[in-house]
């Protein structure tokens, strides 16, 4: 376009040149010849055509990257967990001129929360860091402060990057100036995932639309626990844990733990949780067992539980409904020499063992592909992470493409979103991965979880709900919860009190 407008120009002065040559040419025209004034006028046009056309160049070319980069430094980014980050080096590497080393993965705990607070430990000791994962309930205490994260617009991205986003995602992504200083490769819906020979055994459900039926709203979801306990002599419950019933019904909170001047904010709501737990806990329609512990798993295999509370990033090929299915075979991973490849520690690396038609290996083939996936009783949303770029970042080209690549290209968002069964941040892609039944998930009875995932990520709201508080006050309203349904508080006011004092250690949280 700006070499037409150039062409367009010179053209016009050319064609002015010409009138005038031949107004000159051999007298016999009347016409007068151009004038200096003419002249001026065409060569200050064209100035001004040109200005504009280079004007509008550098606009189509966007922002630059501002970061430099280090000959011979890795991409080094800073996350809790491997399990995506090693995913995403693999499919990235496959599908660019990168090669998978040129990324390290440093690696900050083994828990969101633990990272939270060994982040600035690590960027106070001054070592490399290019890029950080950040968790939705404790973004904000990164994304506000600027020693620790730079906007985007230094990485070379506008918020029209974002435009085919989730708009709530960029919203969590955004600090307190409105400055976009994060962006997800994910959206987080969650639903019921559940075994279907026990929905058929005790409710009757034969299909994913019949079991929907069953669980549509917390009222028939509580009703049909309760035909399950009966039905199976007490032996399975409906709900997994507190922990997964927690998941689902905070979700549903309307306004935020914190008001704008950071007081905690006690509702009706926290009540009717407290006593829908209680109930659930008293009359056994949840186990008794822990979230994240072995008997988590162990119960979606022997039947204790029908189903989990599990979101999108639960659902992949090595996950936690895997892992509720009995999990899938490993293998140690070996280089191209045939040797054994080692972690820092000096542990064998795994990686997942295939078989010869390229599918995943159970260990339980009883129960593995059993489970299925419907809406459930509300909509709810579990987590999510952001990249971040950190000030300190000296790969400011690699950081943009990787960041890029799982946030705003859209072909390659839906290569990821198929090779790691990832709901990834893209109403648009996740349509057409839908639309095109592309996804094929052997976890599932129905194959494809994506198609009842859309709908409910359409319907995230997040708005005016996340505080820089939230992971520390969930998980102490939860424990005393925990205490007040097992006994160990006395009642809900004993509970709330209790409540109150434990987030009186909250940093810069003001109780009442």
């Amino acid at each position: 376009m700006n070499k037409l407008r150039k062409s367009l120009a010179l053209i016009a002065t050319l064609a002015m040149a010409s009138t005038a040559l031949f107004a000159c040419g051999d007298g016999s025209s009347t016409a007068p010849a151009a004038s200096k004034a003419d002249s001026k006028a065409a060569e200050e046009s064209k100035a001004a055509d040109d200005s504009k056309a280079a004007e509008e160049s550098k606009a189509e070319e966007g922002p630059k990257v501002e970061f430099p980069d280090e000959a011979g430094s890795k991409l080094s980014v800073l996350s809790w967990t491997g399990d995506d980050l090693n995913a995403m080096i693999k499919n990235f590497a496959e599908n660019t001129s990168y090669n998978a080393d040129d990324i390290v993965w440093v690696q900050q705990g083994s828990k969101g929360q633990e990272a939270r607070e060994k982040y600035a430990t690590y960027f106070a000791g001054g070592d490399d860091a290019d890029l950080l994962f950040l968790e939705a309930d404790w973004i904000l205490d990164y994304i506000n402060n600027d020693e620790y994260t730079a906007p985007l617009t230094k990485l070379g991205f506008t918020t029209d990057d974002f435009k085919g986003c989730y708009e709530y995602t960029v919203a969590i992504g955004t600090d307190n100036n409105g400055v976009l200083k994060g962006a997800t490769w994910q959206a987080t819906p969650g639903a019921y995932l559940y075994r279907t020979d026990l929905a058929e055994q005790y409710l009757g459900a034969k299909t994913q639309s019949e079991m929907q039926d069953k669980v549509k709203d917390w009222d028939t979801f509580i009703a049909s626990a309760e035909t399950v306990k009966t039905a199976s002599n007490g032996k399975c419950a409906m709900i997994d844990t507190l922990a997964g019933l927690w998941q689902v019904y905070q979700y549903n909170r309307s306004s935020a733990w914190a008001d704008k001047d950071d007081k905690l904010q006690i509702d009706d709501y926290c009540k009717t949780y407290a006593e829908l737990a209680k109930k659930c806990w008293d009359e056994k329609l949840v186990t008794k067992e822990d979230a994240w512990s072995d008997g988590w798993y162990a119960i979606g295999q022997d039947g204790s539980t029908m189903g989990y509370f599990f979101c999108t990033w639960c659902l992949g090929e090595n996950s936690m409904l895997s892992n509720a299915e009995g999990g899938i075979k490993m293998k140690d991973k070996v280089d191209a020499d045939g040797n054994v490849v080692k972690d820092a520690d000096g542990k064998a690396v795994q990686e997942i063992d295939y078989d010869a038609d390229g599918k995943v290996q159970p260990k339980n083939p009883d129960i593995f592909g059993k489970y299925d996936i419907c809406n459930g009783p509300s909509g709810w949303a579990w987590g999510g992470t952001w990249f971040a770029v950190s000030p300190k970042c000296n790969n400011g080209t690699l950081a943009h493409d990787f960041v890029k690549y799982f946030t705003v290209t859209e072909d390659t968002m839906e290569k990821y979103a198929l090779a790691k069964s990832e709901f990834v941040n893209s109403p648009k892609v996740m349509k057409k991965i839908v639309d095109d039944k592309s996804n094929k998930n052997p976890l599932l009875v129905s194959g494809d979880q994506f198609a009842i995932l859309y709908d409910a990520a359409g319907k995230i709201d997040m708005t005016g709900k996340i505080t820089a508080f939230d992971s520390q006050i969930k998980d102490k309203f939860n424990g005393v919860v925990t205490k007040y349904v097992k006994g160990e508080i006395k009642d809900y006011d004993a509970m709330i009190e209790q409540f109150k004092k434990d987030c009186g250690s909250i940093e810069g949280l003001v109780v009442e």
